[in-house]
């Protein structure tokens, strides 16, 4: 590194650095263009995704439509991920229903356990003052609570085992609340079970496969991890602001960082849409790596050109460059080591957090070199007059 970096020019000492901030800003309105093609895996759009290891030489339309005949559902999305296929089936409506009477049959089983409960104090209280008619009142109004919660529970349950019917059969649901809670708890994930064995029969009836990995999440689940996400990285962001304005005392640099974090994010998420890098849990973790790495880099120009003193801010913004792409080699090296390895152990994990980090990477070093110290060194020039 020490010897590529001495013959590279100090190009901060140019009149038109100001210029260099273009780079960055195509590669900003690129990362949007491509962003619009990235998909979301099953772990934020629900349904089931099914990664199998395998040779075939069928074609993805081909394996789509055998899949969808099979299991009577809409076309699957066929990708190619390291190894083998990605097989993204859409979540089935009836498990999809089912979890959703699952969830009223248990919340009104916590009211109708409330309301046991209360109306057992009720009625202790009432036995010993029988005259008081605001506890026989209070005590009738608690019983007809108790029975709406049982017949509440007792529909829903009914609901659930009728969506669930096709996978495990007819179940008539028992009048004894404990006996419908013991139900309740099996039956969708017998349902479940059921479902998963019928998709892995039916993709081993259409291709040859040794192993695969299942990864089933529910609509409702998948959009609650997306917005927990995007709350996350916008608290990030914030954060970030708020500690690079308190170090430096001016709006600039922080938005300089912020900028820079921003950037990265969108040139890697425009790589995934190019590439074809679906965007989940593991790829959203790569995009928070991506935020760490710009951020250490953006203040390292931040407080070589505004805090140092000794060089010329050209010299210690070109000092800054030296030591930012040494950091960002090694991490490149590691980075590609891990995707190098995600390919032959075939591992979609290491695949999706390897491949953004490294297109993240890769960005930083237009977005810091060519666009944060540029906007530093103007600064600073602004400042100094």
């Amino acid at each position: 590194m020490r010897i590529a970096m001495a013959v590279i020019p100090n190009i901060y000492e140019s009149k038109h650095v100001k210029y260099y901030i273009i780079v960055p800003l195509l590669l900003l309105v690129a990362g949007i263009y491509f962003s619009r093609q990235i998909t979301l895996d099953s772990s934020l759009s629900g349904g089931t995704s099914i990664i199998i290891q395998t040779n075939t030489t069928m074609a993805s339309q081909q394996i789509a439509s055998a899949v969808s005949a099979s299991l009577h559902t809409s076309q699957p999305s066929i990708q190619k991920s390291p190894g083998g296929l990605q097989i993204t089936i859409a979540s089935n409506q009836s498990l999809v229903n089912a979890q959703d009477s699952s969830l009223s049959f248990y919340a009104w089983q916590q009211n109708y356990t409330s309301d046991i409960a209360n109306a057992t104090a009720l009625q202790s209280a009432y036995a010993q003052d029988r005259s008081n008619a605001t506890l026989a009142s209070e005590l009738q109004a608690r019983n007809a609570e108790v029975n709406k919660s049982l017949e509440m529970m007792t529909s829903s349950l009914s609901s659930e085992l009728l969506y669930l019917k096709p996978f495990i059969g007819s179940k008539a649901v028992p009048g004894n609340p404990q006996a419908m809670l013991s139900l309740a708890q099996g039956a969708y994930a017998n349902a479940t079970n059921a479902y998963t064995e019928r998709v892995i029969s039916a993709l081993h009836a259409t291709i040859p496969f040794t192993t695969y990995s299942y990864q089933d999440i529910g609509p409702t689940l998948g959009r609650y991890f997306l917005g927990q996400l995007e709350w996350v990285i916008l608290f990030a962001f914030v954060l970030v602001s708020l500690a690079v304005l308190f170090i430096f005392r001016s709006v600039a640099p922080a938005f300089s960082v912020v900028f820079g974090a921003f950037n990265d994010m969108v040139i890697a998420l425009g790589a995934m849409g190019l590439l074809g890098i679906p965007l989940g849990t593991a790829s959203i973790g790569g995009l928070l790596m991506i935020i760490g790495y710009s951020i250490d880099t953006d203040v390292l120009v931040a407080f070589r050109v505004l805090k140092m003193h000794g060089d010329t801010p050209e010299q210690r913004a070109y000092s800054s460059m030296k030591t930012g792409l040494t950091m960002t080699a090694t991490a490149l090296v590691s980075f590609s080591v891990l995707f190098i390895i995600s390919i032959f152990t075939y591992v979609p994990t290491y695949y999706e957090v390897a491949g953004v980090a490294i297109c993240g990477l890769v960005g930083d070093l237009f977005t810091t070199w060519l666009g944060n110290a540029p906007i530093m060194l103007l600064y600073r020039k602004r400042k100094d007059r």
